[in-house]
Formats: C-alpha cells, structure tokens, sequence
C-alpha cells in the first residue's frame, strides 16, 4: 500500500507539470522567444503582417515578412509580439474564447515604423483544439484526484504498521517513479504526443514548451533519481546486514526413546 501511494503520489505531480508546462499561457518574454521559435507559428505571424502593413509601408512583403522573422527571432524582438503569443496559446488550449488581435501600437514596433500607427488590428487565425481544451480542463483535476488516492493508500500502509524499512524503500520506489512521471508528462507527452492531436500550425507550441522547461525538468529528474537510488541500495544493504548478522534459532533435540518402552 506505501509503494502504491508513492507511485500514485508521483503520478499526480507528474500530471501537475504537464500542465505547468503546457497548459499554462504566460506572456513572458522567454516563453514568447521559445514559441516563435517554431518555423510555422514564426513564419504565420509574419506573413500575416507583412501583408497588411506591406501596401501601406509601400515595401516588398517578401522582404518586410523576412525583416519579421528576424525580429521574432531575438529575444528582445520575441518579447514585442509576448501579449498576442500568449492570448494564442490561450485560445488554443480554450482558455479565451476571444480573437487573437495584434494592435496597431503593436505593429508598428514589429515593422519599426510609425506609417501603420493608424492601421487596423489584425487577427491571427488560431482556432480552440477540443482535445486540449478537454486536457486543460481535466488534468488539474486528475493530478488532485490521484493525488488524494496516493495520500489513503498511505495513509493505510501507515495504520497497518510496516515493518522497518518498509516505509523508506517505498519513498525510493516513489521517487523513481517521480522521475519518472515527470520524464514522460513534463517532457515526452508535449514533445511528441500533443503535436499529433491537430494539424493546426499553433500546435508546435508544445514542443517548444517542452524544450523550453527541459533543463529543469531534467534537473529533477536526475535528483530524483539519485535520491531514490541512495534510498533503495541504502535499504537494501541493510536489510541484508540485519539478515546475515541475525542468529539462526536452534532447536535442541533430546532422544525421547519412549516409543521403544
């Protein structure tokens, strides 16, 4: 029942990092450089720019949309277009029913030029995908869920009093399973298995959120890991101790020749 609860347990904080890392729009500037990273969602808002702004500018749109790309490639440049990417990630995952506009005020410092200050807001044409607007909805829910079952399945193993060392291998089977689910869920499951829902161009989010968190997810997965290796090899080794330094019961046996009388 403890390894039960810590796996459990592990479940749900790996469910709870997928939708950190997925699920969670934010108009910060890094998470902004990392989506426009993508070729397709980069190039998409470029196009869309540049043939709008292009006409009045009196500009190539091939080179105007060529000077955004650029842009959205340097941090700085990433963190102008921050509000629109994150309202974009929002309406995909269902979070905001509202079309994603990029202002005026806004264009004209992607374009670097006051001529399209009076221009009109554009639309990017990012539309809810159902199965991660089900997702967004579900899993915070399915982390408490797991999350309360983990917390009576040791609760349980408590009541019944384990034996000694029981408690402490099962952290250590708990922790690789940490690992684990947080391996899978925080890094694999938004890598290669969200992408595959939708054809939607914005469905390259994921990933690049996925690569963006990837240093610290595999910072914990590594400590966890090391963690649960000490715990169970620690368990382990002294349990064989106290088995081989245990002495053995010996029963002394007394000629009873009654049955010969």
């Amino acid at each position: 029942m403890l390894i039960i609860g810590a796996v459990l347990i592990a479940l749900a904080i790996g469910s709870w990092w997928l939708q950190r890392v997925a699920f969670s729009p934010t108009d910060d500037s890094g998470v902004a450089h990392s989506i426009l990273g993508d070729e397709d969602i980069r190039g998409q808002v470029a196009s869309i720019v540049a043939a709008a702004d292009a006409p009045i500018l009196q500009q190539s749109p091939t080179q105007l949309k060529e000077f955004i790309e650029q842009i959205a490639r340097i941090p700085d440049g990433a963190a102008l277009m921050s509000r629109f990417v994150a309202d974009a990630h929002s309406r995909l995952i269902g979070e905001n029913d509202a079309l994603v506009l990029i202002t005026a005020d806004e264009q004209v410092t992607i374009v670097r030029d006051e001529g399209v200050g009076e221009a009109s807001s554009l639309t990017l044409p990012v539309q809810e995908v159902g199965s991660m607007a089900f997702l967004d909805r579900w899993l915070g829910w399915f982390a408490i869920g797991t999350a309360v079952l983990g917390l009576v399945f040791l609760l349980g193993g408590v009541i019944l009093r384990p034996e000694r060392g029981e408690g402490t291998f099962a952290l250590g089977i708990g922790l690789a399973s940490l690992a684990g689910s947080m391996f899978v869920f925080g890094y694999l499951v938004p890598l290669a298995v969200l992408p595959s829902f939708s054809d939607d161009p914005w469905m390259g989010v994921f990933p690049r959120l996925a690569n963006h968190e990837r240093n610290l997810t595999l910072l914990f997965v590594v400590l966890a890991l090391v963690v649960a290796a000490l715990i169970v090899f620690g368990t382990s080794s002294r349990r064989d101790r106290r088995q081989g330094s245990t002495p053995l019961n010996v029963t002394r046996y007394r000629d009873d020749r009654s049955w010969s009388r």
